[in-house]
């Protein structure tokens, strides 16, 4: 067998057992977005770069409740003397972090009873920690879409010691393995092909689904994308755009 034909079968083997390990959290999350719709709130989705925030924002046969969450701050003088010697105000030090998130809740975009789903693989990254933290301590849902196994033998970049799966309220574990890379080719001493990405993506969907179905089941018809690329697509898309800003579904 090739490589490609090796990466497939792994691929369709990791998938179904995301179905099978997984399947309670993601109906437990469903549930939760379903919520969030029912009541026109939206659905904050916070990711350190890999895929979350952007497979899932206007999306084909996506929410338009999805939102994704973006938000920073430095500080630079300008000054290269103080710029080398005194450093860089930014939000990689945990007291800024915390300020950071503190001033992100100040501003209302996250208001308690909110979803917010955060995507970090390993699970250490400071500033996806803090967040959870303080957003839980709001009466903010939070979201973990990571991998518990490998997050567990990392160190956490937060003074807490607390990986993002355990400051979750629902944790979608992606199931990676150590190091996330996956695949094994003959002559090459390093894995290949990261499983976060397509794992991510799949629970997400799988989540989005659930949400259509619960809601539908209520009652409540949520604001669904379809095709730009559809004929009067462009109507279309402007028209599900109104729906969502009139109703908040």
């Amino acid at each position: 067998m090739s490589a490609i034909t090796d990466y497939f079968a792994d691929a369709g083997a990791r998938l179904a057992d995301l179905e099978r390990t997984q399947g309670g959290a993601i109906d437990a999350v469903a549930a939760l977005g379903a919520a969030a719709i029912g009541d026109s709130r939206p659905i904050h989705i916070f990711d350190t770069g890999h895929l979350i925030s952007h497979e899932f924002i206007a999306r084909t046969g996506g929410l338009a409740a999805y939102t994704a969450l973006g938000f920073g701050a430095s500080v630079d003088s300008g000054n290269e003397w103080i710029g080398a010697e005194r450093g860089r105000l930014d939000a990689s030090g945990e007291r800024s972090a915390q300020l950071l998130v503190e001033w992100l809740f100040e501003q209302g975009t996250i208001l308690p009873g909110d979803l917010l789903v955060l995507s970090s693989v390993s699970g250490t990254n400071l500033l996806v920690v803090e967040l959870a933290i303080q957003a839980r301590a709001r009466g903010v849902h939070v979201v973990a879409v990571t991998g518990a196994a490998f997050s567990a033998e990392l160190t956490s970049s937060h003074s807490s010691g607390s990986r993002l799966f355990e400051v979750a309220d629902v944790v979608l574990d992606n199931c990676v393995p150590f190091g996330d890379a996956a695949l094994a080719i003959d002559g090459v001493d390093t894995p290949v092909a990261a499983w976060s990405g397509l794992a991510g993506a799949a629970l997400m969907w799988a989540v989005t689904v659930g949400i259509i179905e619960k809601c539908a089941a209520a009652g409540v018809v949520p604001s669904i994308y379809t095709s730009y690329n559809l004929p009067g697509g462009a109507a279309t898309y402007a028209a599900t755009r109104a729906h969502y800003r009139e109703t908040g579904r």
